[in-house]
């Protein structure tokens, strides 16, 4: 097996070694327990990104990092830009290309959790980062590298410094090669084609078939005694399976099976298993991913694998087997959040092991920008104890200190659950980029199945927030009934959002008033208000996070009176679709009200709104009632009795208000949903991505019928342009509105 360590220098001083050694504690049975509630996989996701901003480098910090703390550095640099490796400022080729595939990998298998979240803006924005840097290092000549950059510093002169980066000084070592360091030129390959396939830059595609093809021509490893690779044929593998997946070429198809015997996680110094795993994706067979995969991601204690890191290796393979999961190779959902709760705190030393994250996260990680200090002098002078005759063997911080945000320290150093929280212990308490990658893959993986916790608004030490919602944390509810919540006893406050004139309209929950009410038994129950006027059907979009099979709710509006519909629909695969007939004299704002399964048993995802009469099977039928807001209990469970719709309403007086009536300048194929390009239901980065493939590369990435009526939101008579990309990324950033399309 291969020993999977990060080999560090040794030059670290004396003082430091020794706090590391010192004071170790541990308890016995770190088994995982399941009463624990460490499931806010959304703020995780958030918060695990910043850790890149902590460690970006360059003369672009100042305009692209997150926190308050940092700022340009290194901009000297033969090649500026990437990211510091670690707690220090030195850059190691294998780490950089492992950790930008690893973060391009994450994005690729769940999307959903980085766009739903709010994330998908930082998460490119770091990957491109990185491409940017890797582009930078690489000199072609037409399709041919003849020199890249594979290392920026001396690790042994970079170690013998403590201070932040931006102090650090000039005339940093450059180490180029124009016929070697073939297992860096394919994760750099890995990267950008990762990058590509996500994001659409052609420029990353170009780079990354030279750099591939260098690799394989000279198929040297290179010289390097802290990131020494044991072999070529994983980076490769794993660089082709990427080549294969961005553009769909069968030739690279061979090299992606050729990844050999799986044994250790998927890391920087070991790409088997991924390589394996898209290997299994291009060709159907699983067998060697989920060999490995099942042998480790089994049982309820903590995976320890290596004291070095041992909390990136076990964030890796939750990575991995999550991907099995959603891939349909295993159901490892519930190994993962295990572990993630063993790692956020439910442990034998009661410490999260992502610093930020919590009340009781480590505090004191291995991490030279964060620590405060400017001096390996001012470092020992601080951490001497009183009497002045020993060093403390809890080294910690200094008073100008900083919070690390959402960096995955090493966490315990043997399987008992021994850990300290000592910034000299740069095995239990280092914090690295290649860790972090995994950390992020996990996270989205569990939010792609969970979909529990919250982004944040506000977070210590940074300035740009990238957030965007998701669903209240906590555990599972039980599946108990309740009652519905009543109906308000005046017109709900309109919304802002303003239908559009051509086409459906999706109305995602940060485009509606989303939340929960108490019912009258006490029972917290989910609601979403929003703007109806014109339309003629609305379908509620909502996912039951319980095991029921039937679900309860209703729709509501003012004609004049409150009009209530109630409805009992059955559960599919924990989806649920509910399409309500809006009263052609409804007032502005109509509210959906799901009274079961109860609060977070319950996700409500999307509206969509439609010109176009209700093609649900499930029809309604009317009663009469008082014109008065009523309160209607529900049973205690949902029946089995076949779903019906029954309409509680009261007569109103017609009025003349008009449904909107289609555009003259609408095009031959009807608009499903405008910014739509690929037809997902959603309108994210990826329909941008599109459009910018199909103006690239249009034989291979064309556009259909409806994804080109949908993606042309200019509407200028030009077609579908980039200008139409650029409008679609404008709404994901929020500068637009979805009702603000087509733009006219």
């Amino acid at each position: 097996m291969i020993n999977f360590k990060r080999i560090k220098s040794v030059v670290l001083s004396g003082m430091v070694a020794a706090a590391s050694v010192a004071g170790s504690f541990s308890v016995a049975n770190p088994s995982l327990k399941a009463e624990a509630a460490n499931d806010d996989y959304a703020k995780l996701l958030q918060y695990s990104l910043y850790f890149y901003d902590a460690n970006m480098c360059g003369s672009e910090v100042n305009s692209k990092c997150g926190m308050t703390w940092r700022g340009n550095c290194h901009a000297d640099d033969e090649v500026a830009g990437g990211f510091h490796d670690a707690g220090d400022h030195a850059m190691f080729g294998l780490p950089q290309g492992f950790t930008a595939s690893t973060l391009g990998w994450a994005y690729y298998e769940f999307p959903d959790a980085f766009d739903d979240l709010g994330q998908t803006e930082h998460l490119k924005m770091i990957t491109d980062y990185f491409c940017d840097f890797f582009k930078k290092s690489t000199k072609l000549n037409g399709d041919t590298v003849t020199n890249f950059l594979y290392q920026k510093g001396d690790g042994t002169v970079d170690h013998s410094y403590w201070g932040p980066p931006e102090q650090q000084g000039s005339g940093r070592k450059m180490f180029w090669t124009s016929n070697g360091a073939s297992e860096i030129a394919a994760q750099y390959a890995a990267a950008l084609a990762a990058n590509y396939k996500n994001f659409g830059n052609a420029e990353d595609l170009k780079y990354a078939k030279a750099l591939y093809k260098f690799s394989k021509q000279y198929n040297q490893l290179a010289p390097n005694n802290f990131y020494g690779s044991n072999s070529l044929k994983d980076d490769q593998a794993w660089a082709a399976g990427w080549l294969a997946i961005a553009t769909g070429d069968n030739s690279y198809v061979n090299d992606a099976r050729s990844f050999g015997d799986v044994g250790w996680v998927h890391g920087w110094n070991d790409s088997f298993l991924g390589a394996a795993c898209l290997s299994g994706e291009l060709t159907g067979d699983w067998s060697a991913a989920n060999g490995y995969i099942s042998s480790k991601a089994n049982g309820s204690n903590y995976m320890f694998l290596d004291k070095w890191g041992s909390a990136r290796l076990n964030c890796s393979m939750q990575m991995t087997a999550l991907i099995a999961t959603k891939h349909g190779k295993g159901d490892y959902k519930n190994w993962a959040k295990g572990q993630m709760d063993y790692i956020l705190g439910n442990n034998p030393v009661k410490t999260c092991f992502v610093t930020g994250f919590a009340s009781n996260s480590t505090k004191n990680p291995h991490h030279r920008a964060a620590s405060g200090y400017t001096s390996y002098e001012q470092f020992n002078m601080n951490n001497w104890d009183p009497d002045g005759d020993h060093m403390n063997p809890y080294s910690s911080y200094g008073s100008n200190s900083h919070t690390l945000i959402g960096a995955l320290a090493g966490g315990p150093c043997d399987a008992s659950g021994t850990y300290h929280d000592n910034m000299g212990d740069y095995i239990c308490n280092e914090v690295a980029i290649d860790y972090n990658a995994g950390l992020v893959g996990a996270a989205a993986g569990l939010y792609h199945f969970y979909k529990t916790g919250k982004t944040v608004s506000s977070i210590e030490g940074v300035d740009k927030i990238y957030s965007g919602g998701g669903s209240s944390s906590g555990t599972t509810p039980p599946s108990q009934g309740g009652t519905t919540a009543p109906p308000s006893s005046t017109p709900p406050t309109q919304t802002t959002i303003a239908p559009s004139t051509g086409g459906d309209v999706v109305l995602l929950p940060d485009d509606m008033t989303v939340g929960t009410e108490e019912g009258t038994d006490g029972e917290i129950n989910n609601y979403a208000e929003f703007n109806a006027k014109g339309y003629k059907t609305a379908t509620l979009y909502y996912t039951v996070n319980t095991n029921d099979m039937q679900s309860s709710g209703g729709f509501g509006t003012w004609t004049g009176e409150w009009e209530q519909v109630d409805f009992e629909v059955d559960v599919k695969n924990g989806k649920v679709e509910v399409t309500y007939d809006i009263p052609s004299n409804v007032g502005a704002t109509v509210k959906a009200m799901i009274w079961w399964p109860h609060d977070k048993g319950v996700t409500i995802e999307k509206v969509v709104l439609s010109g176009g009469s209700s093609s649900n099977t499930t029809k309604p039928t009317t009663t009469k009632t008082t014109s008065k807001p009523t309160t209607t209990k529900s049973t205690s469970k949902p029946t089995t009795t076949k779903s019906t719709v029954t309409t509680t309403k009261t007569t109103p007086k017609p009025t003349t208000t008009k449904a909107p009536q289609p555009s003259t300048n609408a095009p031959t194929t009807a608009v499903k949903l405008y910014g739509d390009a690929n037809n997902d239901g959603r309108v994210t980065l990826a329909d941008a991505t599109a459009i910018y493939q199909s103006l690239g590369n249009p034989d291979k990435y064309a556009l259909s019928a409806t994804g080109k009526a949908n993606a042309d939101v200019i509407g200028n008579g030009n077609g579908v342009t980039a200008e139409d990309a650029i409008t679609i990324q404008k709404v994901h950033a929020g500068l637009l509105k979805l009702s603000d399309l087509p733009i006219k």
